[in-house]
């Protein structure tokens, strides 16, 4: 008897339990409260990166003072002038575009527009000129292609780092690692492999201890920057580390020894890991201006490159090179520099620094305007007969505007 009561007791123990009103009503709330904390956990994150990305245009558009303030002094100098004539209207706006380093081709297209919309339409406003700026310089940006660093799609994304002295390039790098690190999380490694330049290496490592990322070193006089880049690549692929950022030597171009170097080095990379370098980035700086493009042809012929870091680009007053060199050479910009802090290196979005040079409020007003102004453009006929020009438009100046080309690409190369 005992052995059966003790048999049915633990039958009865093991059947599970119908759950009571109260014990469902108590699941039911700390599931509530669960999906609570982390709706409201979601809503701090996404109010937190709201309040980051509006710190960060502010930093881009402060960066932009100068070069906005020398634009737009000189297109306002023009709409002050009342009754000129669309021949001086040209030509003024020609000479603010080129003064900024805005390049002749898109110069070309935005003279060719703000004629176009005064034969048209027998008159034109600022606010169309304006329009035709953002909607020519956003479409000239964005010819580069995607501005966003490429990854790789398995095992580490190898980041080549190239450009001359003096240009930026191990802070560039630094900043970068601690971007790359802080806001997205990833494990990154540092590669120094700029073995010419007395002190590279020291700078890079000082730079790795305030990123707070890992670095490989060569052996002091024993292993070369291919060697280097070598040892790089097995510390990455055994560490399971996301991002390699490699170093590389200072050099102009038309340096034939370092170039070869420098082909040694990507070849090893390729050979270690598939697809290697994914990203080939060349650091230039904002101050110069216009003779970027030929450093970036230059570098574009010889190496190749995949995107540009414009660096210092708060310290100059031409910040519209960059529109040139995107638009003739195709490499987009991915990254630019705004300051001098570790959290200045920021992502190159083309009409956000459109609007920021501009000083534009209302951007949909002036994509729709613009979108309008294309459309026709595109339907006009290719010959449009000049309607008798009131006083702010000159029909024989419009005719005789072809003649000016030659004087314009003089111009242009004499500010380069």
């Amino acid at each position: 008897m005992r052995r059966l009561a003790w048999t049915l007791g633990l039958a009865t123990a093991l059947v599970p339990r119908q759950p009571t009103q109260q014990h469902t009503r108590r699941t039911v709330q700390q599931k509530a409260n669960i999906f609570e904390q982390a709706a409201d956990a979601a809503s701090k994150f996404f109010e937190e990166r709201a309040r980051q990305d509006s710190l960060a245009l502010a930093k881009f558009t402060e960066g932009l003072e100068k070069s906005r303030q020398n634009f737009l002094s000189d297109l306002r100098g023009i709409f002050d002038v009342k009754g000129a004539s669309l021949d001086q209207t040209l030509e003024k706006l020609e000479d603010a575009l080129l003064s900024a380093d805005i390049g002749a081709t898109t110069t070309d297209q935005i003279l060719d527009d703000v004629k176009g919309v005064a034969q048209a339409q027998g008159d034109y406003t600022e606010q169309d000129v304006t329009a035709i700026l953002r909607g020519r310089m956003a479409e000239a940006l964005s010819a580069g292609g995607p501005s966003s660093l490429t990854s790789a799609e398995a095992g580490p994304t190898v980041i080549l780092v190239l450009g001359a002295n003096g240009m930026g390039k191990t802070t560039t790098i630094g900043k970068l690692a601690r971007r790359l690190r802080a806001e997205t999380g990833q494990k990154v490694l540092l590669a120094a492999c700029d073995t010419f330049r007395a002190a590279a290496v020291e700078q890079l490592e000082e730079w790795a201890a305030r990123a707070e990322v890992d670095i490989v070193v060569p052996d002091q006089g024993i292993e070369s920057p291919a060697a280097a880049a070598y040892k790089a690549c097995d510390v990455a692929l055994q560490g399971d580390y996301d991002v390699v950022i490699v170093d590389t030597s200072g050099r102009l171009v038309n340096n034939r020894a370092l170039t070869a170097e420098l082909d040694k080095i990507r070849r090893t990379l390729e050979k270690k890991i598939p697809g290697a370098p994914h990203e080939s980035l060349l650091v230039v700086d904002a101050a110069v201006g216009r003779n970027a493009l030929d450093q970036a042809r230059g570098w574009q012929q010889d190496v190749g490159v995949t995107g540009l870091a414009v660096t210092k680009l708060d310290g100059t007053a031409r910040a519209g090179f960059v529109v040139s060199v995107v638009q003739d050479l195709g490499i987009p910009v991915k990254l630019v520099g705004v300051g001098e802090t570790l959290d200045d290196l920021r992502d190159f979005e083309g009409e956000r620094f459109v609007d920021a040079l501009l000083d534009v409020n209302d951007a949909d007003d002036l994509r729709e305007r613009f979108a309008r102004i294309a459309a026709e453009r595109a339907a006009a006929p290719a010959t449009i007969s000049v309607p008798a020009a009131p006083s702010t438009i000159s029909a024989p100046a419009a005719a005789a505007r072809p003649a000016k080309k030659k004087s314009k690409k003089k111009k242009a190369k004499k500010r380069r």
